[in-house]
């Protein structure tokens, strides 16, 4: 019987296998590695990682920027913050913008 592992571990090892395929991939985060349990995923791959910061509405935007020229973006934040401070930048930098 396999061990059982937490969602968010499931999703470090989908990304850690993913990244082996696809190079674009780029995995943002907001202060939010560790409760996010990406360690793992940015100790390997650092070069696919940006860390911004405790910036939720920017990383909206770098996120869209990063789609625009062809990067495969997967941002990581607390529900709550990234629901609340960037529905703005969602809707103009991702949906308007159909990235």
């Amino acid at each position: 019987m396999s061990k059982k592992i937490s969602n968010k571990e499931a999703i470090c090892n989908e990304l850690i296998n993913l990244v082996k395929e696809e190079k674009n991939i780029v995995v943002l985060t907001s202060d939010s590695r560790g409760s996010a349990s990406l360690t793992p995923f940015i100790e390997k791959y650092p070069q696919n990682h940006v860390e911004v910061g405790i910036a939720e509405q920017n990383i909206v935007g770098i996120a869209a920027g990063l789609a625009a020229v062809g990067k495969i973006p997967i941002v990581t934040s607390p529900a709550c913050f990234l629901s609340a401070r960037a529905v703005e930048q969602i809707k103009v930098d991702v949906a308007y913008s159909k990235m």
